[in-house]
């Protein structure tokens, strides 16, 4: 009888400091958690920031970047004799290239601010576990300046505003030359309708001619 009593209190102490070092495990746990959620926000926040993700963003902005390139190396010129047809032509296509540049250039610079939020956000901690954000914010300022150093809006615009005042010159050359020519054939136009009304009244004229001769024969 002791035998099973003692081995009974024996396991109901097991049982009791288990149970004790279970919730000092589970509460110092806890309590870790809990410091590193409030000590170290940024780093939580940072630690969204994955290789893959980054490396997509600088292969997206990279595709970005070759299509800006072979599309501002399409804008047409127009050559000096052209005629107002091709000039027309020729601008309807500047103004698609202008806003395809636009929207390429807006999708660029909303990869590179994502890159640089993500580089801000890890500035301040380890930068060599971090290195792959330096390195890929660097790849999107590289082919930024690229950018910059070579697709000059400023002249596209520029040609876009010559091309249309040649528009404008051989239209007014157009209708100064349309004047006399349509005041010609209304002229032409006018002397031709008069013309078929004197012939309507000769022929009126002289059938009422021939009718009174008649007039006069059936008489005598």
């Amino acid at each position: 009888m002791k035998g099973k009593l003692h081995k009974g209190t024996v396991l109901l102490g097991l049982c009791s400091l288990s149970f004790y070092c279970g919730a000092q495990i589970t509460g110092q746990t806890e309590a870790a958690f809990s410091s590193r959620a409030q000590i170290k926000p940024v780093e939580l926040s940072a630690a969204i920031v994955f290789p893959d993700t980054v490396g997509d963003l600088n292969e997206k902005a990279m595709i970005i970047y070759l299509d800006i390139l072979s599309l501002y190396n399409t804008v047409p010129n127009a050559a000096e004799d052209a005629s107002l047809q091709e000039l027309k032509k020729t601008i309807e296509k500047i103004t698609r290239i202008e806003q395809a540049l636009h929207l390429l250039l807006n999708d660029f610079q909303d990869i590179h601010n994502e890159l640089l939020n993500y580089e801000k956000q890890v500035r301040n901690l380890d930068s060599k576990t971090y290195q792959f954000v330096y390195e890929g914010c660097n790849e999107a300022n590289e082919l930024s300046k690229k950018i910059k150093e070579t697709v000059n809006l400023q002249s596209i615009k520029q040609l876009h505003h010559s091309i249309e005042v040649r528009i404008n010159k051989l239209e007014d050359a157009e209708k100064k030359i349309e004047g006399p020519i349509k005041s010609a054939k209304m002229k032409n136009a006018t002397d031709h309708i008069e013309q078929n009304e004197f012939a309507d009244d000769s022929i009126q004229s002289e059938g009422e001619t021939k009718l009174d001769e008649k007039t006069v024969e059936i008489h005598d």
